[in-house]
C-alpha cells in the first residue's frame, strides 16, 4: 500500500519540472540567434567596409582619381552610420552603430576602423631597386 501512495504523490511532477526548464531553453535558443545576428552583422559591415577602402585606394593609384569620393560612393546606400575620410596616401573607412537587443533593453554597440594605403606600383618597384642597388654597393665596397 505505501508503494501505491508514493506513486500518486510524485504523478505530475515531470511535468512541473519541464515547464521550469522550458523557460531556460528558451532563453537559451533566443540568445543563441541573438548573438548569430549580431556577429552576421558585424561581419557584413565589416566587409562593406574593407571593400570600400581598398576600392578608395586603388581608385587613388591614378593620380586623377579621388580615393575618398570613391569608396564614400561604394558605401552609399549601406546605410548612415559609415564614414569615409583620408587623403592621397591613405583611405580611412569606419562604421558604429548600435544592435538592439530586445531583452532587458540590451544594446551591442559595433565599430571598426579600417585603413588602407594608396601604393602606387611604379613608385614602390624604384624604392625597392634603389635599395638594392644601395646594399649591393654596400657590401662591393665592404
Amino acid at each position: 500500500m505505501d508503494e501505491r501512495i508514493n506513486i500518486k504523490k510524485y504523478k505530475g511532477s515531470y511535468t512541473v519540472e519541464l515547464a521550469l526548464l522550458a523557460g531556460v531553453w528558451l532563453l537559451v535558443i533566443f540568445a543563441a540567434l541573438l548573438l548569430l545576428l549580431g556577429t552576421y552583422t558585424r561581419i557584413r559591415d565589416t566587409a562593406s567596409l574593407a571593400e570600400a577602402a581598398v576600392y578608395g585606394s586603388s581608385c587613388a593609384v591614378d593620380r586623377s582619381g579621388d580615393g575618398v569620393r570613391e569608396a564614400a560612393g561604394r558605401l552609399q546606400g549601406r546605410g548612415d552610420y559609415f564614414s569615409v575620410s583620408g587623403s592621397k596616401r591613405e583611405i580611412t573607412a569606419s562604421f558604429s552603430h548600435t544592435v538592439r537587443i530586445p531583452f532587458w533593453n540590451l544594446r551591442w554597440q559595433q565599430s571598426k576602423t579600417l585603413k588602407s594605403k594608396v601604393i602606387r606600383p611604379v613608385l614602390f618597384i624604384e624604392k625597392v631597386e634603389k635599395a638594392r642597388n644601395l646594399i649591393q654597393a654596400a657590401k662591393d665596397s665592404g
